[in-house]
């Protein structure tokens, strides 16, 4: 902006000076955080973290809790693994889901489970750190900043949505705490994310 646009007299030029201090301000970076946020969870390697679970389901007379793993291998293998007698290793990698429940081994496409297709899809976009394929699968809400997050996930696709309704995942700065997601007929799940090994071992959970 050269000189001769300020050179207005009166109240117009008053109005501008005034102006002048606000187009220096930070607007809000919302998308930066949500990058940033990306970025930090972002795995170039493999990576583990412990889990626990609690579902609740009206159908049921108490609550299923269930403990375990889960694990990723660059570019895009997932792998979950549940502890006790009905445990159970499930490994997704592109396109292909094996379940294995002891001497059982199961093959399945995940066109055929969209509830799975969409929970790896979102594991794989958050540790890939892949935001496009993140909002392709869900309109995406984000509270906090990096070093306090929440990211309320609700699917596109409307056939899904009919199953699940929203996933809210708490973190901070690389690290994924917590994950509640509400499905349809009042079912519901939280998982707790145990910090990696790196981590500092005092850190409080959420």
């Amino acid at each position: 902006m050269t000189t001769d646009h300020l050179r207005t007299r009166g109240p117009a030029r008053l109005a501008w000076l005034a102006l002048l201090p606000w187009l220096w301000l930070p607007l809000p970076a919302a998308a930066d955080t949500l990058d940033a946020i990306l970025a930090a969870l972002s795995l170039d390697a493999p990576a583990e973290m412990a889990f626990r679970e609690v579902r609740q389901d009206p159908m049921l007379q108490s609550e299923d809790r269930q403990s375990g793993r889960i694990a990723f291998e660059p570019p895009d293998t997932l792998i979950r693994e549940t502890d006790g007698r009905r445990g159970e290793h499930v490994r997704i990698e592109g396109r292909e889901l094996t379940l294995t429940r002891g001497d059982s081994v199961r093959e399945i496409r995940l066109d055929e489970q969209p509830g799975l297709e969409a929970f790896a899809g979102l594991f794989r976009s958050l540790l890939q750190g892949d935001r496009e394929a993140l909002e392709a699968g869900f309109e995406v809400e984000l509270d906090g900043d990096l070093e306090a997050w929440e990211l309320e996930l609700r699917p596109r696709d409307r056939a899904l949505r009919r199953a699940i309704i929203e996933i809210t995942i708490r973190g901070r700065e690389g690290e994924i705490r917590r994950m509640d997601t509400w499905e349809s007929g009042n079912r519901t799940s939280r998982m707790h994310f145990e910090a990696p090994a790196s981590g500092d071992p005092s850190s409080e959970r959420d």
